[in-house]
């Protein structure tokens, strides 16, 4: 699978086969999302704003601020986090059919590797 095909996967469009024709592309009638560029629009706006907030708070001597609002900064940090994790490992995992285990991986005879 090549890495068009691995990203049509991985955003849910399929393509169908005609054992007569090869690939078929389905055709999208009416509204089509572009889901890339709208994230894009997104994460751009989130930078924007991370890089604001960031110089009103290097202005700030050390405050207290609310539990809640620095919940919500950890949270967001952690979803970025998530999400880029997801997409980088889904981008550079490496293809099922390759991976190879060693013959020194592949011995059970010790599974706590200590030896």
């Amino acid at each position: 699978m090549n890495e068009i095909e691995r990203l049509q996967q991985l955003a849910g469009i399929a393509r169908q086969i005609n054992e007569e024709e090869g690939p078929v592309d389905k055709v999208a009638v009416g509204h089509v999302d572009n889901e890339s560029d709208m994230m894009r629009k997104q994460l751009y706006t989130m930078g924007v704003q991370t890089i604001k907030l960031y110089k009103m708070l290097s202005k700030l001597e050390d405050g207290d601020f609310p539990h809640w609002w620095q919940a919500k900064i950890v949270r967001a940090a952690e979803y970025i986090e998530a999400a880029y994790n997801y997409l980088d490992s889904e981008l550079n995992s490496p293809e099922e059919d390759s991976v190879n285990v060693s013959d020194d991986a592949a011995d059970y005879s010790d599974p706590s590797g200590v030896s």
